[in-house]
Parts: C-alpha cells; sequence; structure tokens
C-alpha cells in the first residue's frame, strides 16, 4: 500500500522533494531550499524570494477572522519570510483559488486587507492569477533584496557559544485564537492585543535589517513554534540549542487570560507569533538592543543533542510543552 505523505510530516516531504528533484533543484544558489526564502546573487546585489500557500479549513477559517484580516495575514506571512532572512521586502504576486460562491463584496474585503498589509509593510502587488475551485485558497509569492551577501539571516549559521533571543513577546498569537475559539473574539477587553497579534501580525522587517547590519547571520521566524523553529536552525546548524523557560517573553494579556502555563505551553509551541529568533554572540545582540521590538535573550547554542532545540526549566530539567508546533502535513485547522 502507498504510504500517505502525512507519515513524513511537512519538512521531511520538502526534503525528499528536493532530493527527487536532483539538478533541477538550485543548490548552487546563495540559499537554495530550506530557508525561509531563497536567495541568489544578482549584479545590483542579493535577490531573495518565498511563497506560501492559505487553505481555508487548514490554515484559516471563517469564523475566527474576517476577510479583511485574512488578507492581511496572507501578506504578513510571507513579508515574515523575507524579515527573517534580514532583507527588504518589494513585490507579492497573488495567486487566488476561488470557490463559485463567494462573494463579490468578500473578496473585495479580502483584497483591502492586502493592499492594507502592503502599504504598512512597504510592498507593491506586481501580478497574479485566480482560479476556480472548490476551497479559497491563497498563494502569496514576495520578492526582496539586500545589499550583500554578508548580511544575511541563516538557519545554517548557528555557531556553538551564541546567544539565543527573540523579539517581542511569544504565543500572543496562539492565544488570541484559543480566545477566539471559547467564544472570546469580540475585540474588547484585555484580550484585545492578543486577537489583534492573531488576525493582524506585523513582520519585524525593520529588525531583521538592523539584525543583518550588525553582523547576526543566523535567524528564522516564528511562525511554526518557537521550539520546533529552533530545531531547524539546529539541524540546520549541526549545533543544539537549549533556552530556559523562565526568560521566555510571554506576553502579559495571554498570562492574565490563560494563566501562566498555557501561556508558556503556547509561547513555546503555537506558532504564528512572526516575531524573529536570531543567535549571535552576546556583544552583537547587544548592538541590535536599540530596534523595536527589544530583543530577549533566552538561551544558548551547544554542542550536545545536535539537531535538536530543548526548554530547561532554572534547575536544568528539560520541560516538553503540550503544545508541539504546527506541522502542515498533518495539522487540522486553525
Amino acid at each position: 500500500m502507498a504510504e500517505p505523505n502525512e507519515a513524513l510530516g511537512e519538512f521531511a516531504l520538502i526534503d525528499r522533494i528536493v532530493e527527487r528533484l536532483g539538478d533541477a533543484a538550485a543548490r548552487d544558489i546563495l540559499v537554495p531550499p530550506g530557508d525561509d526564502a531563497a536567495a541568489w546573487t544578482t549584479e545590483a546585489g542579493v535577490s531573495v524570494a518565498t511563497v506560501d500557500v492559505l487553505v481555508e479549513g487548514n490554515h484559516f477559517r471563517a469564523d475566527t477572522m474576517s476577510r479583511g484580516d485574512l488578507g492581511w495575514r496572507a501578506m504578513a506571512a510571507n513579508v515574515s519570510d523575507i524579515a527573517a532572512m534580514g532583507a527588504t521586502p518589494e513585490f507579492a504576486f497573488i495567486g487566488l483559488v476561488l470557490p463559485p460562491h463567494e462573494p463579490l463584496e468578500s473578496i473585495d474585503r479580502l483584497v483591502d486587507g492586502m493592499a492594507e498589509a502592503c502599504r504598512a509593510m512597504g510592498v507593491r502587488v506586481g501580478g497574479g492569477d485566480i482560479v476556480r475551485g472548490d476551497r479559497l485558497t491563497i498563494s502569496v509569492t514576495i520578492t526582496g533584496r539586500t545589499a550583500s551577501s554578508d548580511a544575511l539571516l541563516r538557519r545554517d549559521s548557528a555557531r556553538v557559544g551564541d546567544r539565543v533571543a527573540v523579539s517581542g513577546h511569544l504565543g500572543a498569537a496562539a492565544a488570541g485564537l484559543a480566545l477566539i475559539e471559547a467564544g472570546r473574539g469580540g475585540g474588547d477587553g484585555a484580550g484585545a492585543p492578543l486577537l489583534l497579534a492573531h488576525r493582524r501580525p506585523m513582520p519585524r522587517v525593520a529588525l531583521g535589517r538592523a539584525a543583518a547590519e550588525a553582523g547576526v547571520r543566523c535567524g528564522m521566524d516564528v511562525s511554526d513554534g518557537l521550539l520546533q523553529d529552533l530545531g531547524h536552525i539546529a539541524e540546520r546548524s549541526n549545533v543544539g540549542i537549549e533556552v530556559q523557560t523562565s526568560k521566555i517573553p510571554l506576553h502579559p494579556a495571554a498570562v492574565a487570560e490563560l494563566g501562566a502555563q498555557a501561556a508558556l505551553d503556547l509561547a513555546l509551541g503555537g506558532g504564528e507569533d512572526f516575531e524573529l529568533a536570531m543567535t549571535a554572540p552576546s556583544a552583537i545582540l547587544e548592538a541590535v538592543g536599540h530596534t523595536e521590538p527589544r530583543l530577549t535573550s533566552i538561551g544558548v547554542v551547544v554542542e550536545d543533542h545536535p539537531g535538536e532545540a530543548w526548554a530547561l526549566h532554572d534547575d536544568g530539567t528539560r520541560y516538553v510543552p503540550a503544545v508541539s508546533g504546527w506541522d502542515q502535513m498533518r495539522a487540522g485547522a486553525s
């Protein structure tokens, strides 16, 4: 019997596809498949590009966000990948699969949300495609640039002894979704910042550029859950990563609304924060400290358990969160 694709999971499946492509895969470019974005050198510097696909019922539901919010998030998720490379986003190319029953007004709101995000993030739409299908699906490709190959953040550049730092607060987006699913998605009260984090996240483009300019060479965005994403860095860099649970910057509203334990689990495994995680010597990270949102040092790169990221309590015991992170090929609707 044929093996189902979900048996591998998203990241092993990507590796399998790249391997099967053989010499059709661009392994000789500056950043080949396997990072937040691909990058290649040009006469003007370095070009970067990334693509994401959002499918209704898998990545979003109509009862958790408006079509305008969806348009914003579709752009933000891709811009965040460009930010995670330390690059500046430029152009977006949009593919839409539209069910025949999708109202024109709904499509207008979707486009309005995309336009608002583009203006806020410095992106312009260069084109796209529309086809008919059973479920609303949005594919966004974004290109960007940076002046030099020396100013790129990559997953394979962590070194033993580096400090690990993250921007902003973690777990806010997942906490916002938890409030919505609990029937508390009205947007008022103490949970409002969490709802905003879920529906209208803001990619850290300026921070990514500042980090690259300061000399940070390893980073990625926190989209699938902190431990899982740091695990990608650990695997690509052949190192281990250890973070302290007491150092994780939890959103105060998440702690207040859901409790400290749930907030920690969502910070470690909830995903979709679109904050940046990076590794570098302490002095370099301190040089990035003037940029908002502020960085928080949460751990260190080690020789032990290469390819894995661990969360540790202050007494050294390992903590495994209840939420393990997002896998596109195994996860259900969110």
